[in-house]
This record gives structure tokens, sequence and C-alpha cells, in this order.
């Protein structure tokens, strides 16, 4: 019977939290993978043997296996293609992603037949943005006669440390062009003020959410934009976009520079927000935030309520989904969520 749950990237720094979180209510079920088998064992020895440590590749996979044995899939790195999510539809294993990359996100979204016909669940959008974000938005939007636009700020802080290939996708993503259903859009650009922790501006940015959203909500403009917990930072990185200077923040050796000083120097805190703006027909708004400290943590919390409600669910529907088309009570999952760290805190505005 498959009783394991795989985490993939499982001694990273969500990862690690993951298998701790769970470890309790699934001891000795839990293998944490990864190329480097040290790690994996080094976090096992952490848990007390709690936990299974076990080599693996995902960007080099082959039928493993262990895949006979695995129930779920809980996948913290960003997959090169959708080889190892296919041999899990193949095996009618469930399958949990924390990408924020849209274009990975769309390729599996593309598998959403393949899922149904082999009794698989895939679920997409865990995390901070996209995750909280989808969450707040739906329910946001379920709150009003007939939506027109959802508005979502996203502020992250300086201070958190990430790993190297957090910090180059943001970076690449500062100078970058995308399609926002027909709109061509820049990002860090076209600013809005408003408040969240503070009244700053916030600059449009490519998360995936507001693409995902505007497929789901029908009728609705989604746009998501974000904003850095330093405002003098977020300035000096909206200027040099306007200057077109923020192309040199792709070149790999800016980005070792630049990560090199994040992780010896604190340029803010670890603070992290979202704030989600939706109105009607007839003008009325329903405004909802999420704040707390640590982005990480957050992202574990998150996915790992996600992998109980998979784990737990009596019946399941078969496919491809995002988080906030298989939570029916929001509210109560966020309240959950909550439970992780006292700084977590969701309002009504």
């Amino acid at each position: 019977m498959k009783k394991k749950i795989l985490i993939v990237g499982g001694y990273g720094a969500v990862g690690r939290q993951i298998a701790t979180n769970l470890v309790h209510t699934y001891p000795n079920l839990i293998l944490v993978a990864g190329r480097n088998y040290s790690k994996a064992e080094k976090l096992a020895d952490e848990l007390s043997s709690k936990v299974i440590p076990y080599a693996f590749d995902l960007a080099n996979f082959e039928d493993d296996p262990i895949l006979n044995e695995v129930q779920l899939v809980i996948v913290c790195l960003d997959s090169p293609n959708t080889k190892f999510v296919e041999a899990c539809i193949t095996k009618g294993i469930n399958y949990l992603d924390i990408s924020a990359q849209y274009a990975s996100l769309q390729l599996i979204e593309n598998l959403d037949a393949q899922a149904r016909t082999h009794k698989s669940t895939i679920v997409l959008s865990a995390g901070l943005a996209p995750g909280m974000t989808n969450l707040l938005a739906q329910h946001a939007y379920s709150q009003l006669q007939a939506p027109v636009m959802v508005e979502i700020s996203i502020l992250l802080g300086l201070g958190e440390k990430h790993g190297e290939q957090a910090y180059r996708w943001t970076f690449n993503h500062i100078d970058h062009t995308y399609m926002l259903g027909s709109m061509r859009m820049d990002s860090f650009s076209d600013p809005i003020r408003t408040e969240l922790l503070g009244t700053r501006k916030f600059y449009t940015f490519d998360f995936s959410d507001q693409h995902v959203l505007r497929k789901t909500l029908p009728h609705t403009t989604v746009q998501t934009r974000m904003a850095f917990d330093s405002n003098w930072f977020t300035s000096i990185t909206a200027f040099l976009r306007k200057c077109r200077l923020t192309k040199l923040f792709k070149n790999k050796r800016i980005q070792d520079f630049a990560i090199t000083l994040f992780d010896k120097w604190s340029f803010g805190s670890a603070v992290f927000g979202v704030k989600v703006e939706a109105k009607d027909k007839k003008g009325d708004l329903k405004t909802y935030t999420f704040t707390g400290y640590n982005e990480g943590k957050i992202t574990a919390a998150f996915t790992t309520e996600l992998a109980r409600h998979l784990l737990t669910l009596p019946q399941q529907a078969y496919g491809v989904f995002h988080s906030h088309q298989i939570i029916s009570n929001i509210p109560d999952f966020i309240e959950r969520v909550q439970r992780y760290d006292p700084s977590f805190e969701m309002k009504e505005v």
C-alpha cells in the first residue's frame, strides 16, 4: 500500500520545514530527497531519524521504483520539464508543487486530462504568492455580487535570506516584459500607492497568481504589484528600471556579487505582507491582508496544510488545480496556517 510522502528538495529551507511540520503525524514515512544525500542524511539525524534520506536528481529523472511506495509528492524545486510530474500522474500519485514560475505551471496545467484519467490530483500555487494571494483573491471575489477587478499588492522583506535560485528569479524578473491578457506590461512600472504595513508605492511584477486568477475568476481583471520593505531600495530599483539600467541585473557576475551582499548584509527585515482588494460594478470593495515574518516559513506552513488536506480528504477530485480551486472553506484553512507562527495575521480592512 502506498503510504510514503516524497519531498523533493526536502533538505532546503522550505522542504526541511515541511518535513518538520509533518514528521510527528507521519513518522518514518517521509522521504527527504535531493541530489546531496549527505544533506538529506543530516536532516534525518536532526529529526531523530524519523524521516528517510533519499538521493534523488529531479533534473535528470529516470523512472524510480520508490514511486511505487509513494502516495504524495511535494516538489520544492523548479523542474526543468514535466517528465517527473507525468511519471507521478501515470502511477496515480498526488502531487503538490510550490513553483512560482508561470511557464512551468502552464506546462503542468496541460496535463489535466491525463491526471483525471489516472486518478491523480495535482495542486499548484502553494506559498505566499502564488498561494495565499490566490486564496485571498478567491475569498474577496466570493463576497461581492459582480466583481470586475482584483488588485494584489505584495510586500517582500529584504532582510530574509533566500536560496540562490530565488534571488536570480527576482533579478531576472525586475527587467522583464510580459503579457497580461492582451496587455504588454513592463515590470517595475505603473506604480500605485497603497497602505500595507505603511503607505508605499507598489510596482507591476510578473507573479503567476494574476495570470491564473484571470482564467479562474470569470469577467475579472487581476493585476499584481510588488514593493520591498525598504522604500529607498524600491525607489532606486524603479528609477533604474525607468532608465533601462536594470538589464544589468541579468548579468551573472552582477547577480553573484549582489547575492553575496544580500547573504552578508541586511538591507531590510524579514517582514512580508499581501493585500488583496476586490471591487464590483457598483464600486463596493472587499479588502483582505495577510502579514507576518519569514516568507519561507509561510510557504512551508501553507504547503503543509495543503498536504494535510490532500492526505486526509475522504473523496478527491482528480485533475490539475490551483490551491484556491480545492480549498472550499478559505477562512478555516487560513486560520490553520496562522497557527504555525504568532506573527501570521489575516485581517479584513
